[in-house]
């Protein structure tokens, strides 16, 4: 843990060092939906790009659920590190962490066997259904992935590693970006593709993330 930053360095400093790569990791996240949008419309299948959209909540909830246990986790560690109690805010780090696992596989589970019922809520009708099924399920079978990745990129930056955080957030949209046009146009993978990429994409910020950690 970096304690320099939080308790030595003057506050405009720690705040830049900390905010800045934030705010660099939004940015290249917002420029990997945009070029993920853009892809998946160079189809031109109408079906298809509205079966993607459909998905896109199960997305956002994955998110959603990482966020609870990478900002709610940091957020409680925060005031741990600053309390001095360190051994707690490393023991509940790894509850954050292995507690994301297990949130992803229970939510992979479930959503796998509830889908049609979930398609339907979503809107899938009888032309977006297929399409919105295959996004769907290669999204929910990397659920732990990407709920994952949500936990280290945010437990890092309470550690004083924003930058590390950063690395990983853009690593797994490079790829993401790269691997885009491969599974969707190259190798005709369509919406199966784009959700295929997503996961790949995160599973490297992963592997990152979880090996600096």
């Amino acid at each position: 843990m970096e304690n320099e930053i939080f308790e030595k360095a003057p506050v405009p400093k720690a705040f830049f060092t900390m905010a800045l790569p934030v705010v660099f990791s939004m940015v290249i996240s917002l420029v990997y939906n945009m070029v993920d949008t853009y892809f998946i419309a160079r189809t031109g299948n109408t079906n298809l790009v509205a079966g993607v959209s459909l998905g896109a909540p199960i997305f956002t909830l994955m998110i959603a659920l990482g966020d609870i246990f990478g900002l709610g986790g940091s957020s409680v560690i925060s005031r741990l590190f600053g309390e001095k109690k360190d051994a707690d805010g490393k023991r509940l780090s790894v509850f954050c962490f292995y507690g994301a696992i297990l949130c992803g596989i229970v939510i992979a589970a479930l959503m796998l066997l509830f889908r049609r019922p979930i398609l339907g809520l979503l809107g899938a009708d009888a032309d977006t259904y297929t399409y919105a099924s295959q996004y769907y399920t290669w999204l929910v079978l990397g659920a732990p992935f990407i709920i994952v990745a949500l936990t280290p990129s945010n437990l890092l930056r309470t550690e004083g590693f924003a930058k590390a955080s950063m690395v990983g957030t853009i690593l797994g949209s490079v790829v993401n970006i790269i691997l885009d046009p491969v599974f969707i146009s190259v190798l005709g993978f369509g919406a199966a593709g784009a959700a295929i990429a997503t996961v790949i994409g995160n599973i490297c910020s992963d592997i990152f993330l979880s090996g600096f950690c």
